[in-house]
């Protein structure tokens, strides 16, 4: 890790007791701000094309809609890694984020990781965010943010809800400076921001706090989020059952 980097982490280390109580002041958000205003700034649906060293493997997806005082946020994600024409890794997820007030009150995932098959249940309470995953029952603290990265708010957090595996991953947060990055196949000013922790990873946000762009490596391969223009077909996959045949759980269900 270079010096600059270092310094910055050690900087963000010093402030995170700040985090909490002073990241809507300074992203100019109130607390109190309705839910489905979160994520005014952003389109109905933002889409990615991730790429594995260089070659396209899949993409990410968010769509955003309000559903009375609520904000809903669906999450599709599919990639697959092929030697020659055959596929040796396969990835697909599905998520939903159900926002009130501000807060997170329900999330429900499913995911296919390359044949192990994983769900996740959240839902707001008095003593915080309680998680059923993978790795048991766990309460999150009640304003915890997801993994799905878009939320204003993001940068000024030390640890996010993996909505994959339904821990509580910790990290520091430093920015970078602002870089010109390519997006919706034009270039964009956005600042670079560096996670440090349990992962590890960089996003760029543009300045209406859009995310723009993220990299990282993983099982040995460079991959990279490009932001892309979505097609009318896309608004169809959210919610839509993974290749082994399991679906979300309906919005109604408790």
């Amino acid at each position: 890790m270079s010096g600059t980097i270092s310094r910055a982490l050690s900087r963000r280390t010093m402030l995170g007791g700040m985090a909490a109580a002073g990241a809507a002041t300074l992203w100019g958000i109130p607390g109190a701000k309705a839910a489905p205003a979160l994520a005014s700034a952003y389109p109905s649906i933002l889409k990615f094309r991730v790429q594995r060293e260089g070659s396209p493997i899949g993409y990410v997806m968010e769509r955003y809609r309000a559903e009375g005082d609520d904000l809903l946020v669906d999450v599709f994600i599919a990639f697959q890694v092929k030697l020659a024409f055959i596929t040796v890794y396969r990835y697909e997820h599905r998520a939903r984020e159900v926002w009130r007030d501000g807060r997170l009150i329900r999330l429900d995932t499913i995911t296919n990781d390359d044949g192990d098959a994983q769900q996740v249940t959240g839902r707001a309470g008095s003593g915080g965010f309680s998680i059923e995953g993978p790795q048991g029952a766990l309460t999150a603290p009640a304003d915890i943010l997801p993994s799905s990265y878009w939320h204003p708010n993001f940068t000024e957090q030390s640890q996010m809800l993996d909505s994959q595996k339904g821990r509580i991953l910790e990290f520091n947060i430093a920015k970078l400076g602002s870089e010109r990055i390519e997006a919706l196949g034009q270039p964009v000013e956005a600042d670079r921001f560096a996670m440090r922790g349990d992962i590890d990873l960089d996003f760029w946000y543009d300045a209406d706090r859009v995310w723009q762009k993220m990299a990282f490596t993983i099982k040995g391969g460079y991959m990279e989020y490009t932001r892309v223009e979505p097609g009318p077909q896309d608004a169809g996959l959210f919610g839509s059952p993974l290749s082994t045949g399991v679906s979300m759980p309906p919005l109604g269900t408790a």
